[in-house]
């Protein structure tokens, strides 16, 4: 499902580039779970963005199911990002302009796979059935992480 090989990536700073990750590897299995721990600053978010194609790598290559990562452009990186990786980031990046059902739908909206009954299941399994009209400057941090959870 996933494959990370030989991954590097460095940042420019002041006194030069400044490297995050040298030579990461990794397998995940399809149904597998994986924790990244580490200090911050270690390259765990950088790593995510990179397996995710928000961002590339210096060398190495990543795989998501057959899709190279890696290989691909700008268009087939947002692509498998809309259809295949759901992301849920610290700052949860909900649309403020849009209540708990809208954003709970946003991204099935994008991949063209929106399913009503689905979304109903999914905002009652997360609890968030009775705030759909509210929205996220409406919500406590822990009510905004499940909408993101829900969204990705």
């Amino acid at each position: 499902m996933l494959s990370v090989r030989s991954v590097s990536k460095a940042y420019v700073a002041a006194g030069g580039d400044e490297p995050v990750l040298r030579d990461a590897s990794l397998d995940l299995a399809v149904g597998a779970s994986l924790a990244l721990t580490g200090e911050s600053g270690s390259g765990k978010s950088t790593l995510l963005h990179l397996i995710a194609g928000l961002d590339s790598v210096d060398s190495g290559e990543i795989r998501v199911g057959p899709a190279i990562v890696t290989a691909l452009g700008d268009a087939g990186r947002a692509r498998l990002r809309r259809e295949t990786i759901g992301l849920v980031f610290q700052q949860f990046n909900l649309i403020p302009s849009l209540d708990v059902a809208a954003n709970l739908a946003f991204q099935a909206r994008l991949a063209g796979r929106l399913d009503p009954a689905w979304q109903r299941e999914l905002a009652g399994r997360l609890g968030l059935a009775p705030l759909l009209a509210r929205y996220p400057e409406e919500l406590s941090g822990g009510q905004q992480q499940r909408v993101a959870i829900g969204r990705a």
